[in-house]
């Protein structure tokens, strides 16, 4: 293979449900003799519309350090990846704000630590040379969930995870690997159904993990408002104490209860910040203190890699797809997807 040129087949292998659902994906250099058999014939296309194809397969040579490639090989993928793939950017834009809320707490560094080295040794044993073991994944949703036990802190709008940089260049190449691979089956989906106007889906990196942001951000206010007023009778061993107990508990209960994620929102963002703000800029503070946990933080990436995680091993309609859930069982089948991208590739994104 020359420089200017890379050639994959990508073979997802899935099981039945009302959308296909992934166990096993291979990937294969269109000129290896090792292919297997059925794949011999394939010729490779032009990318998707939006590289998702190609993404995937440049997704599993970084998370596998680019060792099953020549030289010349390695060189094009890097190219092509800091080309194509968009969350590198999004995330290094967002990361500076984050890091301004961080809290910084000596005590959790050895859970970040352990963390990487767990997560790091159970990629080791799903990524093999020319695939990915979505079984051997499933260890990844427990270790994750371990985490959160450990960091004492919901994942969600949690500012203060902090791991080192090259750890948390492979996190956001896993996401997108989980994120592309179902925006793979979507398109196969979608290509299959009898009616596009009710039966396709859809994939969208903001609304797919936070489908009600700005509800969020109103039920953050009013949370805001509440703890502000609150603060004059919690904690006194006086008359007050029984206004404490009648009232303001019960109804921090209650927001607990239903507005989980606006009390997770304000409770780990820094007092300073939240004080610092006028009521006016309030509103818009906070939608965009959600972003950039969702697109900058590491405990953002982790959340998103949990929801893909259960999606891929559950079934894609047990989280993001509910509507399809009524739909026709589809047979376990195949996706066989064969690309090419070349330098012309490279330089119209680029330019575009």
């Amino acid at each position: 293979m020359k420089n200017e040129n890379f050639q994959m087949l990508i073979e997802i292998k899935t099981h039945t449900g009302p959308v296909l659902k992934p166990h096993e994906v291979h990937f294969w250099d269109l000129n290896s003799s090792h292919n297997p058999k059925h794949l011999h014939n394939l010729v490779p296309n032009a990318p998707f519309k939006f590289y998702t194809d190609a993404i995937l397969g440049l997704c599993f040579h970084k998370m596998t350090d680019y060792k099953h490639l020549t030289p010349e090989q390695k060189s094009f993928s890097e190219k092509a990846y800091r080309t194509f793939d968009p969350y590198t950017e999004l995330f290094q834009k967002s990361a500076p704000r984050v890091k301004s809320l961080r809290a910084k707490d000596l005590k959790q560094q050895i859970h970040f630590e352990n963390f990487e080295k767990q997560m790091t040794e159970i990629w080791s044993h799903a990524f093999e040379k020319n695939s990915i073991s979505f079984n051997k994944l499933t260890a990844a949703m427990d270790c994750i969930a371990q985490f959160e036990l450990h960091t004492s802190s919901p994942l969600i709008y949690n500012f203060s995870v902090n791991f080192s940089a090259k750890f948390t260049e492979k996190l956001i190449c896993f996401y997108s690997l989980l994120f592309h691979l179902r925006s793979v089956v979507a398109v196969d989906h979608n290509a299959h159904v009898e009616d596009s106007s009710y039966e396709s889906v859809t994939c969208d990196s903001i609304s797919d993990y936070l489908p009600k942001a700005d509800y969020t951000v109103n039920d953050a206010l009013l949370y805001w408002q509440f703890k502000k007023l609150s603060t004059p009778f919690v904690g006194h061993k006086d008359k007050d104490s029984r206004l404490e107990k009648l009232f303001v508990e019960p109804l921090h209960r209650h927001f607990k209860q239903y507005n989980h994620n606006a009390c997770a929102l304000v409770d780990q963002l820094p007092p300073s910040f939240l004080s610092s703000l006028k009521p006016t800029e309030m509103e818009e503070a906070l939608h965009h203190v959600q972003m950039d946990w969702l697109l900058g933080s590491e405990s953002g990436l982790l959340f998103k890699i949990r929801e893909e995680l259960f999606g891929v091993i559950e079934g894609y309609d047990k989280i993001f797809w509910p509507e399809t859930t009524n739909l026709k069982t589809k047979k376990a089948s195949a996706l066989n997807l064969c690309f090419e991208l070349n330098e012309k590739d490279l330089s119209w994104h680029a330019v575009a």
